[in-house]
């Protein structure tokens, strides 16, 4: 099964929608220091955040031609993993307005979505998903399993790690699976950084696919060396907590794809570097949207080290 929307528009060229990117990227919010000062709109919550970046996802995915949204699908993939678990945290709460918000530009497929809006609880929903869904969603299945021991925690955390290792592995466009791999590394880093931070070892945590061999990681008494590495930084600025290390590699991320971006934009190019930076973009700008609603009350010091430039 397709785990995305199947559309009928063929969509338009790529220089065509690298033109209209390059448009929309412009509007992005670049100046978060006068966010800081103005305040955000009213009545903002998560739902509300991650539904803005689906809407522009569903209009890029829109716009792209059959073989970009194919190209795509591991990203798009990726981060509809996320309005997954968003809708299964309403699911246990109760709120379906707020699911119904999610579900409103989600790209994944209407029989997944018919599963997360209809399904009266979170266990109901999940056992149906694992039943229709399990084939085509790499790490479902233990994701399932993860949620009877941790919660929807447990699920959120097997779930990006069983896909994440799947795609990663999985040949794609060079561009795509070169972001997927250091995306793996970037979680695989944080991994580390965690269980030395608290005394636990547990090699089994660290997703496969990623450039660091799994044998470094585990023998690796230090994390500062693997964070340079996949942060591309010859010293690593100080990261007075998880939090503010994970910024760090985000931000060093968001260099290198927006440099891969440039580089791909030479006349023979087909434009799928731009537009992954593109995505990211608008990722970023999201997380940077939530932290603001989550850390308003924090000192300027300290949203300084969270935001990602």
């Amino acid at each position: 099964m397709n785990l995305l929307r199947d559309i009928d528009s063929p969509g338009f060229p790529n220089d065509y929608l690298i033109t209209r990117i390059k448009g929309r990227r412009a509007a992005l919010i670049t100046d978060w220091k006068a966010v800081r000062a103005h305040g955000l709109a009213a009545g903002i919550a998560d739902e509300r955040i991650w539904g803005a970046l689906l809407s522009e996802l569903e209009w890029l995915y829109g716009q792209m031609n059959r073989a970009l949204r194919e190209c795509f699908a591991p990203v798009f993939v990726l981060l509809e993993l996320k309005t997954i678990v968003l809708c299964l945290r309403n699911k246990e709460a109760h709120r379906a307005t707020e699911i119904d918000t999610l579900l409103t530009h989600t790209l994944l497929a209407d029989s997944i979505r018919l599963v997360l809006r209809d399904q009266p609880d979170v266990p109901a929903s999940i056992t149906t998903l694992v039943e229709t869904t399990a084939e085509a969603l790499p790490g479902l299945g233990e994701a399932a399993t993860a949620y009877a021991d941790r919660g929807l925690r447990g699920f959120e955390d097997s779930l990006m790690r069983g896909y994440l290792a799947h795609a990663a592995t999985t040949r794609s466009h060079p561009v795509i699976q070169q972001f997927l791999r250091a995306f793996v590394d970037l979680r695989n880093v944080m991994i580390l950084y965690k269980q030395l931070r608290w005394g636990v070892e547990d090699a089994g945590a660290f997703i496969d696919g990623g450039t660091f061999e799994l044998s470094r990681l585990v023998q690796l008494n230090s994390w500062e060396g693997l964070a340079k590495e996949a942060a591309g930084l010859r010293v690593l600025p100080a990261a007075a907590n998880q939090g503010a290390l994970e910024t760090v590699l985000l931000t060093s991320l968001t260099g290198r794809l927006r440099q891969s971006g440039r580089d791909n934009l030479g006349r023979n190019s087909d434009g799928v570097g731009l537009i992954l930076d593109y995505i990211w973009r608008i990722y970023v700008h999201a997380r940077n949207v939530a932290v603001l609603y989550h850390a308003a009350d924090l000192g300027e010091a300290t949203l300084e080290r969270e935001l990602i430039a």
